[in-house]
């Protein structure tokens, strides 16, 4: 009879394992945050060191063992996307092997089998290019080692500490979800010992630290400044937005909350999973605490994995019909959402709609966004090329180019080795220890940041242009941690620097003034050049002049009138002019643009000069300074390159 049991729980795990594998494979697929982190392998592959733009060295991935796991096997196999995919699907399957094998008994089994399935969160990141099938692998090693009572104390210790280190080193905050556990595994393991074990056991992820320091100057990557550190929304908004998280995944993944709140229920109620769910509840306040993310169910996968190490043990000491039950409650409430996805042909996964994410409080199904272009069963699939975007910026080759953008995975990809992006949501070492641009509209996980005045002249040039003399200290000692030789001196001064808040006061005083009330900066009518050739790049011409938000202020040398005002603009915001005399503005128009030149490449037409007129108004008469703003569009947001101008010339 025991063969035979253990034959038929052998049968249901294999069948189980080969349907997760088969949803897994029809939604296997790449996020455009995957390939944040995959510009960085291909860097460092191809020799260009472990930096995301070339002439920064920037921590932009928040997961440096699964950047490494991915970088040994772009090495291996000399290819990115399918061995991206391929190394998520074995380690996810491996997770689920390791949490199913828990179950003693097949109805057991059968439940949590039936659990994964109709898990939607579950099922959308065994793949996507993130680190969570490494958290998977991790969390279920580390639960089967806290789990197991009947381990000499010193080897549970170790095992506990050396699991959670390496979590951590795939994200930080999982040694929150640790730290519980790992503290109940010293029982019974003298404290001298447990010193030492403890340290040697932390190497990993210590050794990280010391690596990361070294290298980027911090020990942090910049996406925590971009989304934990000083982002200046209330602490009392960001726990509303997670609470509005918990809230999405009820009713958008009823069965992720269902077997969260069990799990961890049934884990606070027993002694020996006490610990274990204590850290699954705290990570929970935690996610609350940030505000959640905007992929959907990602950040309850942690503790979805705790819970379900909890309850397969626990099905397994009831009746069988208790265990059908649970299959079934699991099934009804996969149900309510609708139909599942993986039932659904691959072209059926499109984005949803501007109107459906604003409903949606910013948080969304991130593989319907991206499945189209990069999923791996998708009828138009098209994989990123390294570099690819190069080659239609310079078709004759060429130096370094500078494309703004707030989507960075893919569009940085493509930029390769010569594109430096300028990001203001997650990745710019400066931007992101910015407050928010406006603090009572944001999107979670996408808090925008205003570009100081002078910064793309800087990044351009080489050259500290920042008109804020303590923005301007302050990123001298920045750029010199992320650009000078690692090991010389100026950078060993302005790492301790850094450290100390040498240039916190005048980053602060920076905030309080310009950031928050920008200024309009004066620019002298000579100082604009003559009519650039069409479709110029704002960096490939130093004459351009960028219009920040403040605007510009053109003082004229004598007062003057015109009938007309032709004027070369960039970008996609709309220019506004506004004529003054003695100081009081006489009139304002819009400038439209004309038709581009026939034969300018697309690229040069939305990220080049462009001609634009402006009718000036009748009642003006004589002025003797113009004001030019730039105004926001609807097509603003998807801008490469920032609003500037170029030529200003008067018709009379």
């Amino acid at each position: 009879m025991n063969g035979g049991f253990a034959r038929s729980r052998l049968m249901a795990l294999v069948l189980v394992l080969l349907a997760l594998l088969a949803v897994a494979i029809r939604c296997a697929w790449l996020g455009d945050d995957a390939y944040i982190t995959l510009r960085s392998v291909e860097n460092w592959v191809a020799g260009n060191g472990l930096r995301w733009n070339p002439g920064d060295r920037v921590q932009t991935y928040t997961h440096p063992a699964w950047m490494l796991l991915l970088s040994a096997g772009r090495w291996l196999t000399g290819e990115l996307y399918l061995t991206t995919i391929v190394v998520s699907l074995l380690l996810s399957m491996g997770a689920a092997a390791m949490l199913l094998a828990r179950a003693a008994t097949t109805a057991a089994l059968v439940a949590c089998g039936v659990a994964l399935l109709t898990t939607r969160a579950f099922t959308d990141y065994m793949t996507s290019g993130l680190e969570t099938p490494l958290t998977f692998v991790l969390l279920a090693a580390f639960t089967g080692v806290v789990l197991r009572e009947d381990q000499a104390p010193v080897r549970r210790f170790a095992l506990s500490v050396l699991l959670a280190s390496l979590a951590a080193t795939t994200r930080m905050d999982l040694a929150l979800l640790c730290a519980p556990a790992v503290l109940a595994s010293m029982r019974g393991v003298p404290w001298r010992m447990a010193l030492r074990v403890g340290a040697a056991a932390s190497l990993p992820f210590l050794v990280w630290l010391a690596i990361a320091t070294f290298w980027y100057g911090s020990p942090l990557p910049v996406t925590a400044h971009a989304k934990a550190f000083g982002i200046g929304i209330p602490a009392a908004d960001l726990a509303a937005q997670g609470l509005r998280y918990l809230q999405f995944a009820l009713t958008d993944d009823p069965v992720l909350v269902a077997m969260v709140a069990a799990g961890l229920g049934l884990g606070l109620a027993t002694r020996p999973t006490r610990w274990l769910a204590l850290g699954g509840v705290l990570y929970l306040g935690y996610v609350v605490k940030v505000g959640g993310d905007f992929m959907a169910g990602r950040f309850l996968l942690p503790p979805f994995l705790l819970a379900l190490a909890v309850l397969a043990p626990w099905l397994s000491r009831r009746k069988s019909s208790v265990a059908v039950g649970v299959a079934a409650v699991a099934v009804v409430l996969c149900a309510i959402p609708g139909v599942p996805q993986w039932l659904h042909a691959p072209a059926h996964d499109q984005a949803p709609t501007e109107a459906e994410l604003e409903a949606q409080w910013g948080i969304c199904d991130e593989r319907r966004v991206y499945y189209a272009q990069l999923g791996l069963l998708s009828p138009t699939r098209a994989i990123p090329q390294f570099g690819g975007l190069h080659a239609i910026v310079r078709p004759g080759g060429g130096d370094r180019w500078i494309n703004l953008n707030g989507a960075v995975g893919v569009a940085g990809f493509h930029a390769g080795a010569n594109g430096h992006i300028l990001d203001p949501l997650l990745c710019d070492p400066l931007l992101t220890r910015l407050p928010a641009e406006n603090p009572t509209k944001w999107r979670i996980g996408h808090v925008m940041r205003r570009v100081p005045e002078g910064y793309y002249e800087t990044i351009a040039t080489g050259e500290n242009r920042l008109h804020h003399p303590g923005l301007a200290a302050y990123y001298n000692a920045l750029r010199t941690l992320t650009s000078a030789p690692v090991g010389s001196g100026d950078r060993i001064d302005a790492l301790w620097q850094m450290t100390t808040g040498a240039f916190d006061a005048g980053f602060r005083e920076f905030v309080a003034t310009d950031y928050r009330n920008p200024p309009r900066l004066p620019v002298a009518y000579g100082k604009l050049p003559p009519p650039l050739p069409l479709g110029t790049y704002w960096f490939d011409e130093p004459r351009v002049t960028i219009v920040y938000e403040g605007g510009l202020a053109i003082p004229l040398s004598a007062p003057r009138r015109a009938r007309q005002v032709l004027l070369q603009a960039q970008g996609l915001h709309g220019m506004r002019l506004r004529f003054l005399r003695d100081g009081v503005v006489r009139g304002e128009v819009m400038a439209a643009a004309e038709p581009p030149p026939p034969g300018l490449h697309p690229l040069r037409v939305v990220a080049g000069l462009r001609q634009e007129r402006a009718e000036v108004p009748a009642a003006v008469g004589e002025f003797d300074a113009v004001w030019i703003d730039a105004v926001i569009t609807p097509l603003t947001h998807t801008a490469p390159c920032p609003p500037a101008v170029g030529a200003m010339v008067f018709d009379s």
